[in-house]
């Protein structure tokens, strides 16, 4: 298993209205439109986009991991080309919020290769994307 973690980035909320932000699908497609994504839609318990290159990905809420910093957790569903779980976390942080995106995926050699600096750049703009909304 293979963890890309974002950089942590500060926000200007409490961690309840960001978490409560990041249940709905409609915030998540606006930060994941910051960055290499086309053609979000969803349907309230699951999501569709393209990212550069025209891949394909699927996306469905799962049950949260057990951890209260946990927001939101999503796991990939066919026809996603590569499995994966994307987490988003938030803790409290001074009179703020803390938060960062994780994602656990299963990558051979040479996929990671391939996607590891696409994902990377991907969860970056998604807490850029974060921090401005709560600036």
């Amino acid at each position: 298993m293979t963890r890309i973690e974002s950089p942590k980035v500060p926000l200007q909320a409490s961690p309840d209205a960001v978490r409560t932000d990041l249940a709905d699908f409609t915030t998540i497609g606006a930060l994941l439109q910051e960055g290499p994504v086309s053609d979000f839609q969803h349907d309230g318990t699951r999501c569709q986009f393209k990212v550069t290159g025209g891949v394909a990905i699927h996306l469905a809420k799962a049950p949260h991991s057990g951890d209260d910093a946990e927001a939101i957790r999503l796991v990939t569903e066919a026809p996603t080309p590569v499995k994966f779980s994307l987490s988003i976390w938030v803790v409290s942080a001074g009179e703020g919020t803390e938060c960062q995106v994780i994602c656990d995926a299963e990558l051979n050699p040479f996929t990671k290769m391939m996607v590891e600096p696409a994902l990377n750049g991907l969860f970056a703009s998604m807490t850029s994307a974060l921090q401005g909304r709560y600036a």
